[in-house]
Order: structure tokens, then C-alpha cells, then sequence
């Protein structure tokens, strides 16, 4: 992938604060929105609830996918919309360790509105490591990627 492509990819990941999420539910697929911020590795952070249907099967399953899609905007093909579907394996972060103290401060800067969700005992801080992705960034581009290559491609600039 071209150095050009990579900058569209980050721009696009970093450029969004909501995913797709899906998850396995008892072996079948389901989807659902959630929040994320960037993190180093690079992964992603989710803070989720308990009480969620997605996070009880994150804790059954912790293969998971998460869908970044630019928005649609109503005009256009929207076929030709930029996305990246990564394939994750999700841990639970330790509310003890220095990872969630850091991830937490990471995700309340990129999400502020989120802070006092820290204070829920039933929320959890999540990392999802990528295994691997699939970036389309626009019609005939396609491209496979590995966990190093993207993080080759995000890594240049995390989200604060």
C-alpha cells in the first residue's frame, strides 16, 4: 500500500469516534455501535457496559470485527465510500493496571462526553488488537492488510 493510501486509512479511523461491532452471540453474528479511540500497537479502546449484549459476548468470544465507514453524505455512489473492517481479539483491561489508567485518559480526551461512564461500576475498558484488516478506500482500491501493516499505516499519528 502506498504512502498515500495509508494517510487516507488513518485519516479515516482516526477521523471517526464510532464503529461497527460484531460480535458472536452464542456462534451468530451480531452488530452493534459502539464508541472507540485509537490506541498505541496500534489497537482500538472500547468502554462498554455489562448490561450490553455485545460486551457478554466479548466475554464468551473475544474474536470480534470492528467496521470504520466514512459517512455517508447522501450524494455519490455510496459504494465508493472508504472502510476498513479489522478482525480483533478483544481483552478485558485490569481497572488496576497502568493500560487502563492510560487508556482511559485517552479515550476521555478523543471523547470527553464519556467521563462519567468511568465511574459506572458495570463499564469496562477494552483493547481490541487487530489480527488483520480489509481497507477498501474507494472503487478498484482493495487492500489486505496485516496487523504490522496497519500499524505502519496508523501509527504516525494516534489520536490524543
Amino acid at each position: 500500500m502506498q504512502a498515500e493510501e495509508q494517510a487516507a486509512l488513518a485519516a479515516l479511523v482516526r477521523g471517526q469516534r464510532q464503529a461497527a461491532l460484531g460480535t458472536l452471540d452464542d456462534g451468530q453474528p451480531f452488530v452493534s455501535m459502539v464508541l472507540y479511540v485509537v490506541d498505541t500497537g496500534p489497537s482500538f479502546l472500547i468502554h462498554v457496559s455489562r448490561l450490553s449484549a455485545h460486551t457478554r459476548h466479548l466475554e464468551a468470544t473475544p474474536r470480534a470485527s470492528l467496521l470504520v465507514m466514512q459517512p455517508d453524505t447522501g450524494s455519490g455512489n455510496p459504494q465508493e465510500l472508504a472502510r476498513i473492517t479489522t478482525q480483533v481479539e478483544a481483552q478485558r483491561l485490569d481497572r488496576e493496571s497502568e493500560a487502563y489508567k492510560q487508556g482511559k485518559s485517552r479515550y476521555i480526551a478523543r471523547l470527553p462526553d464519556s467521563a462519567m461512564l468511568f465511574d459506572f461500576p458495570d463499564f469496562s475498558l477494552y483493547r481490541l488488537v487487530p489480527m488483520n484488516a480489509r481497507y477498501i478506500g474507494g472503487f478498484a482500491r482493495a487492500y489486505s492488510l496485516t496487523a504490522e501493516q496497519l500499524r505502519q499505516a496508523l501509527e504516525p499519528g494516534l489520536n490524543p
